[in-house]
């Protein structure tokens, strides 16, 4: 697989992701229909159902992408998600965004497509050691925010536990990647290894993390934090855990995205 090809694989695997989110939303009143003693319609579900599929799905692309691309670009290709997920709320669900949003919106797809052509090759390369501290930081932040967020104010509240939880999720692909390095195609193989626990522990982690600070957060402090460290943490760690050579250029690249994702997100 050509670099180009891996990064457009990439790309169609977060566009499934923000197609099942945003079908999942759309017809999500059916969990609900019962308790308002409403009939639970077929469609509902079966739109429902095939969301849930879709972003399911998406770690396959991701993992097809890690042959080629290394960890940081593949998961700054992840930021589409925002873009995909504007686009497809407004196709599908009749939500505009505003107007002063667009041009960050560009500014972010033509970063988006600077770390995807320009990035350099997975590397084969993977320091064990590296891996587990880049795995303990955002773990020990998570459960040190989670603390300490008892006495915070709901904005600081989401800047942290949305910070962490994007940490943790982002590093889903170093996880996937280690996987790739070690067990290969070997599917089976997997479910000894610890890493595969590392990618189900990050998943969920960052899943109920993100619950507790939408409940006693501010979303607009929740998103732009989450979906930038999301780009942004495991971009960094790559360097570390794979060994990639620093490229400035590219380091702003990733930046810029994450800031882009702030912008748009606020």
């Amino acid at each position: 697989m050509s670099t180009v090809a891996a990064y457009f694989t990439a790309l169609l695997g977060n566009f499934l992701l923000s197609l099942g989110f945003s079908l999942q939303k759309k017809h999500v009143s059916w969990l609900s229909a019962k308790r308002r003693g409403e009939k639970v319609r077929q469609g509902e579900v079966i739109g429902w159902t095939s969301g849930f599929i879709l972003m399911n799905v998406q770690p396959i692309f991701n993992y097809l992408a890690l042959g080629v691309l290394p960890p940081n670009v593949v998961a700054a290709i992840g930021g589409s998600n925002i873009i995909f997920t504007i686009v497809l709320s407004y196709w599908m669900l009749g939500e505009k965004t505003s107007s002063k949003k667009i041009p960050w919106i560009i500014v972010m797809a033509a970063l988006l497509a600077y770390a995807g052509f320009m990035g350099q090759e997975s590397s084969q390369h993977f320091k064990v050691d590296a891996f587990w501290i880049a795995f303990f930081i955002p773990t020990a932040f998570a459960i040190f925010m989670l603390f300490a967020s008892r006495h915070m104010n709901p904005k600081q509240v989401g800047v942290s536990l949305g910070s962490a939880a994007g940490a943790l999720g982002g590093f889903m692909v170093l996880a996937l990647e280690a996987l790739r390095l070690s067990h290969g195609s070997n599917f089976l193989s997997w479910f000894v290894s610890a890493y595969l626990y590392v990618y189900i522990f990050c998943g969920i982690s960052s899943f109920f993390i993100k619950q507790i600070a939408f409940e006693r957060g501010k979303m607009t402090a929740v998103a732009p934090s989450f979906y930038g460290l999301l780009v942004l943490y495991p971009s960094i760690a790559t360097y570390f855990v794979s060994e990639l050579p620093l490229h400035v250029p590219q380091l702003l690249t990733f930046g810029g995205i994450s800031l882009s994702i702030v912008l748009i997100s606020l």
